[in-house]
């Protein structure tokens, strides 16, 4: 079981002073049925969800499909050592328990009474403690009174002291808090898909005040997860959700896969509840996963930036906003999510920074036959792509249907004006990538797109600032976006505005993406994707080159899949006409 933390967008302001304390929590284990989307729609489109073709995968209850509500066991804070009172808490954070907060010096009080059914614990990640404090089982050697944390058992009571020692907290370089995880830890990955995970928090020196930070206007937590039903100890319960529960075959690869929740804080195809946050103040994402090698995720916030660790990464823009997992497999299956961003002061929204160029591009989407070696040959190894048992024939091979190495493709392509009559020269080592766009801090980037291909296509960036009239990507929020889908023979006109360059800690020029997201998943497996440079002032010259280099390079790694693209059928017809 790894923790993965994706990624910590925090402000860096340090305090001194507080004194040590302790902080108390009352935490319960309880059992309850949870949705992961109460609306019954996928709230992406508006779509029911037995009407959407990818949410009725996981979401639709059947003979053999539990559907969307599942039992689960959960971390919930309460008031007070009689147990009878929640805490209130966010109604974004989902399934997860409750956020435990403590400073440097401090000591982490849990009191933790077992609700459920079986046994469970608590166990931390990022704090100091005893054996007779861990919360975890497994054969450590240890007397028995040194294993009652380990295991509690149902109707059980248990106290943890957990310490925020100093090689425990942020270091000086670090943002004001860290955060960390606890879990039950009776068996970590039942226990954990089965719904007993929270964030916590170790902080600076004055960071914390009550329960709270006073350093930023909001936390905001998110796990980013692929939750494995098929693993949770409440399997048998909830096969009998099932409409034809005695029919359900455990192992039937179809039955697993739509037990796989691609989940944010429990919430799918945005569903997630509550997050709205307050223009012009400042916020503390704090995104995290847990899991297996699926659990590997890319957050995407659409239309605004962060810092991440000093560095700039994907951008506060007033309006409702879609953060997504970039992940094309978890993006299809719902691990999206929405926020909202309001005016909350009196001051007032803008977006204009002088002082900057408007640089045009001129780009139109257009098939291509793509050749994925054109030479034939695996030049590492100097063979043909076609030998016999080489590693190469099965992609390459076209015997027993398959298609071989070139495929029908829809790609970027750069033109010296709007006419689109003639295309300019491109850098051969990017490829299939569209071209490279260039801005400094304080630009505009103006992309004029030209839809050559015969279908709808558009461009979304990362990295930049736009209003809605100008995103690339669709999604319910009761605004129109007609740049999210150039219908083909039409062109579109794009306005980004680069608000934020490369930080201090940043290198000259930072990467991002543009690429079509009229259906995301498709469009960059069929080809249109590239590179986006956003540079400090003064680091491009006329010809909108990096000074420092002579020959910036880009390029995207990546694997890209052939039945998830456009022009699969088509590929496929072609390879049929060339044998006929």
């Amino acid at each position: 079981m790894k923790c993965h933390l994706c990624l910590l967008f925090l402000l860096s302001s340090g305090a001194e002073g507080k004194r040590s304390r302790e902080r108390v929590y009352y935490v319960g284990i309880i059992e309850d049925s949870w949705d992961y989307a109460p609306s019954g729609k996928n709230l992406l489109n508006g779509k029911d969800v037995e009407n959407d073709e990818h949410a009725s995968v996981f979401l639709e209850r059947g003979p053999q499909r539990v559907g969307s509500v599942y039992k689960k066991a959960m971390f919930r804070q309460y008031t007070d050592a009689t147990y009878s009172s929640l805490a209130p808490r966010p109604a974004f954070l989902g399934f997860l328990g409750p956020v435990l907060r403590a400073e440097v010096d401090d000591i982490i009080v849990v009191h933790l009474k077992n609700f459920a059914s079986r046994n469970y614990s608590m166990h931390p990640h990022g704090v100091f403690y005893e054996k007779n404090a861990e919360g975890a089982l497994y054969p450590d050697g240890t007397s028995k009174m040194l294993k009652k944390d380990d295991s509690v058992p149902p109707g059980g009571s248990y106290t943890y002291r957990w310490e925020v020692r100093p090689e425990f907290a942020p270091t000086d370089d670090d943002a004001n808090c860290l955060t960390w995880v606890y879990h039950s830890h009776v068996d970590a990955p039942m226990d954990i898909a089965s719904g007993l995970i929270g964030a916590l928090l170790t902080c600076k020196k004055g960071a914390v005040v009550d329960s709270a930070r006073n350093d930023v206007d909001q936390d905001v937590f998110l796990m980013f997860n692929v939750v494995d039903e098929n693993l949770s100890w409440y399997l048998e319960d909830n096969i009998q959700n099932c409409s034809d529960p005695s029919g359900v075959d455990q192992e039937d690869p179809d039955f697993k896969e739509s037990n796989l929740m691609h989940a944010i804080n429990g919430y799918m195809f945005g569903n997630l509840p509550g997050i709205e946050l307050c223009q012009h103040r400042a916020v503390a994402w704090h995104l995290f996963g847990m899991g297996n090698e699926v659990d590997i995720h890319s957050a995407f916030f659409h239309g605004n930036t962060l810092l991440d660790r000093g560095h700039r990464t994907d951008v506060l823009t007033e309006g409702k906003w879609l953060l997504t997992c970039q992940v094309n497999d978890h993006l299809q299956a719902g691990m999206q999510a929405f926020y909202v961003v309001k005016p909350c002061d009196s001051e007032a929204s803008s977006t204009e920074m002088g002082g900057g160029v408007v640089r045009n591009y001129y780009l139109a989407a257009k098939k291509v036959l793509w050749n994925y070696a054109p030479s034939g040959k695996d030049l590492i190894n100097d063979v043909s792509l076609t030998e016999a048992d080489s590693a190469s024939e099965i992609f390459f091979g076209e015997e027993g249907g398959r298609i071989g190495g070139v495929y029908q493709k829809v790609i970027y392509k750069e033109y010296t004006d709007d006419t689109f009559t003639t295309m300019k020269p491109q850098d051969l080592h990017l490829g299939m990538l569209g071209p490279v766009l260039r801005a400094e801090e304080g630009d505009t980037l103006r992309v004029t797109f030209m839809n050559l291909a015969d279908r709808n296509y558009s461009i979304q960036p990362h990295g930049l600032h736009y209003d809605k009239h100008s995103q690339g990507s669709s999604y319910e929020d009761g605004v129109n976006k007609p740049g999210s889908h150039v219908a083909p023979g039409q062109n579109f006109t794009y306005t980004w505005q680069v608000l934020e360059g490369p930080s201090s800690s940043d290198t000259p020029c930072i990467p991002y993406l543009y690429y079509s997201a009229t259906d995301p998943a498709k469009d960059t497996n069929s080809g249109l994707v590239g590179p986006l440079l956003v540079c400090k002032k003064g680091t491009l010259g006329e010809n909108g080159t990096q000074l420092t280099w002579d020959i910036p390079k880009s390029s995207g790694p990546g694997v890209s899949d052939p039945n998830c693209i456009s022009y699969a059928y088509y590929s496929t017809v072609d390879f049929i006409r060339v044998l006929h």
